[in-house]
């Protein structure tokens, strides 16, 4: 009987295989080999099998974000509680009604006014209380603008008194020395005027009044007369 060679590769070892020719197909048997091969095949497959199994089986939970870390809403911005309103319209001002004076009513007392007439020339009561030519035109104008009876003059010992250059307008009432005082001050030029002392106040050209020390007296205070000094 002729044999034919065949070589048959089963994990990986050959084996020389000695078929007869003339055999039937159906006579063609695996040897024992091929049997246990194919029993190993088959517990692979099995086991790839369970394999997939138990992945199917572990399923991964699955997983949420936590409920603080979703997106928060915006909160309103700007003031709150306030609402815009139109501002108003001004009022028109009411214009003033005129006043109806009644027939028996007293008119108000006009304004004294603060001019005052005065001599230039000087008068024989200033010329005579040795005074220098400046102080003798401004004794000579408040007297005849006032007239004063009581003026003060020349005495030793009395600071610019002792020169002549100061004069003492003794007066009546406040509001006489307030007259008094703002005469002078409205003719400064004309005198050579350098400044004043009336109720413990000093002034002088171009400044306004400021307060004295205390001298102890209404008359050291010049409360009872205005003192003048001229140049």
């Amino acid at each position: 009987m002729k044999s034919l060679a065949g070589l048959a590769v089963v994990g990986g070892a050959g084996a020389a295989l000695a078929l007869p020719v003339d055999s039937a197909p159906a006579a063609l048997a695996l040897p024992a080999s091929d049997a246990a091969n194919s029993a190993v095949a088959g517990r692979l497959d099995a086991g790839a099998a369970a394999r997939s199994s138990r992945r199917a089986v572990i399923a991964v939970p699955a997983v949420s974000a936590p409920v603080h870390a979703a997106p928060a809403a915006l909160e309103p911005v700007g003031v709150t509680g306030v609402t815009a309103v139109a501002k108003p319209t001004p009022k028109a001002k009411p214009k003033p009604k005129p006043v109806q004076r009644r027939s028996d009513a007293p008119a108000p007392a006009p304004k004294a006014s603060t001019a005052r007439s005065y001599s230039t020339s000087v008068s024989a009561k200033c010329s005579g209380l040795g005074l220098t030519p400046n102080a003798a035109r401004v004794c000579s104008a408040v007297q005849s603008a006032f007239g004063l009876s009581t003026i003060g003059g020349y005495r030793p010992n009395a600071g610019e008194h002792s020169t002549g250059q100061a004069v003492d307008f003794m007066i009546s009432s406040r509001s006489q020395g307030d007259a008094i005082a703002a005469f002078v001050q409205s003719h400064v030029g004309e005198f050579n005027v350098k400044y004043i002392i009336w109720r413990q106040r000093y002034w002088e050209p171009g400044s306004s009044w400021d307060p004295m020390e205390d001298r102890g007296s209404v008359t050291a205070n010049h409360y009872d007369h205005v003192h003048v000094t001229v140049n």
